[in-house]
Parts: structure tokens; sequence; C-alpha cells
């Protein structure tokens, strides 16, 4: 008669099996896992394709105009997050302009000396103030003008009116070669301000003030997403702006600054 202990191969067979099981299922897992992996990163790769498909598709005016758009809402947002740095880096700035130009000084954003705008003004004024600017000697000088300009009848066609701010301009980079010089485009009127028929053209004037620009190699402010954005910030009149509506603008300008 055998003594001892009898090993128990079915449960080593058992043992075995499941070990086998286990094993093939990891491999399976790991087979999908790497499947799925590729599928997504072809799928990314597609994206890509489609991407850079439709960028060839569109000219480099669209795209640079994308760019800006997304710069404009960079600096608009910094107007909101810190406008000291706004205000802080008009330092050496001169505004020139109208009664709307007149709240940059009015409302205490920027110094009175360095704010050369008065009340119903026009881009013709800008070489009353040469001597002035020749004493300021500022790094940058932003012209602010147009809401006059359009309904005084001097420019009844807007080639005329660019052809004025060009010469304007060359008069200002004449007397301070080391100035730069920005255009604003004419902010446009509210609604209630809209019974004055000449501000039915101000596309008009605002399309040729870039075409001069863009021709002569000159800077322009495109102050339309900014004026579109904050309507309610304009007085009633529909013609001046809230206070609150300064930062905006200023950080509007700063964008064409930063793209130098």
């Amino acid at each position: 008669m055998r003594t001892g202990k009898r090993t128990h191969l079915p449960d080593i067979k058992l043992i075995l099996l499941a070990a086998g099981i286990i094993i093939i299922a990891v491999v399976i897992v790991v087979s999908i896992y790497k499947n799925q992996k590729q599928e997504q990163n072809k799928e990314k790769v597609a994206q890509g394709i489609r991407y850079l498909e439709s960028l060839e598709q569109q000219n480099g005016a669209e795209i640079n105009e994308r760019i800006k758009e997304i710069r404009v809402r960079h600096s608009l947002d910094m107007a909101d997050t810190d406008e000291n740095m706004v205000w802080g880096s008009f330092e050496s700035c001169a505004v020139m302009g109208d009664s709307r130009a007149v709240g940059f000084s009015f409302y205490e954003f920027l110094p009175e000396d360095w704010v050369l705008a008065e009340s119903g003004s026009t881009i013709s004024d800008v070489s009353v103030h040469i001597d002035q600017l020749r004493r300021l000697n500022p790094e940058r000088v932003f012209l602010c003008f147009g809401i006059n300009d359009i309904t005084c009848g001097l420019w009844p066609e807007p080639v005329d009116y660019a052809a004025e701010c060009a010469a304007q301009m060359q008069a200002v980079m004449g007397a301070l070669p080391e100035t730069e010089v920005y255009l604003n485009s004419i902010l446009p009127p509210g609604p209630t301000a809209m019974w004055n028929e000449s501000y039915a053209r101000l596309e008009e004037y605002n399309a040729a003030l870039k075409a001069m620009t863009e021709q002569n190699g000159y800077r322009y402010v495109d102050n339309t997403y900014v004026a579109e954005e904050h309507q309610n910030l304009y007085q009633d009149d529909g013609l001046h702006l809230q206070p609150d509506f300064y930062k905006y603008w200023a950080a509007n300008m700063l964008t064409e600054v930063n793209e130098q």
C-alpha cells in the first residue's frame, strides 16, 4: 500500500488553463487598444490634412484677418484684466482728434497736454498742432477724427477724404520722422444718431482710408470690432462715448502697435 501525498494534477491544469485564458485576454485587450490608438492617430492626421487643405483654399489676406481678430480679442480682454497696463503703454503717445478724442483727457486717462483734441475738429486741423507736437516729441501719434469730417461737406467723396488724411499724416511724419503715426478708422455712430444721412456712407469712407494706408504702407487702426462689441457704451446721442469705452478703444490701438 502506497503512502504520501497525492499531487492534484487536475487543480494544476485548471490553474494553467486560467492563466492561459488571462494571458490571451490581456493580449486581446492590448491589441484592441493599439488598434484604437492607431485609428485615433489616423483620424488626427486626417483632421490635420483637412485643416491644411482648408488653409490652402484661403488667401493670405483672409488668414491675416483671422490672426488680427484673435489679437484684437486678446487686447480687449487685457483691457478688462489689466487696465493700468493699457494706459501705461500710452506713455509718450499723443492723441489727436475731435470731441470723442477729448474724452481721453476729460476722463483723466491721459495727461491733457498729450491729448490735442477739440470739439468740431476735422483731420485738416492736424497741421495746426505741428509745433505743439514738435515740443512733445512723442513716440507715437494716434489720429482719431472722422465723425465731423464726413458731415462737413469738405470731402464729399471718400477718396478725397483719404487723400487729405494722407497729406496730414505726411505732415506729421515730415515734422517728426522718428514718430510712428497711426490713423484710426472712423468710429461708427450708434442707432440714435443715424438720422444724419451722411453716416450711411461711413463704411465707404473707412474702406477708402484702409486702402490708402495699405497703398502707402501707413499704420491703420480698424475700430470696427470694438465699436460693434461695445455699442452699449455709447452716450445717448449715439455719437459720444461713455468713460468705459476708452479702455477698449485704447487697447485696440495697441493691437496695431504690437503688430509692427
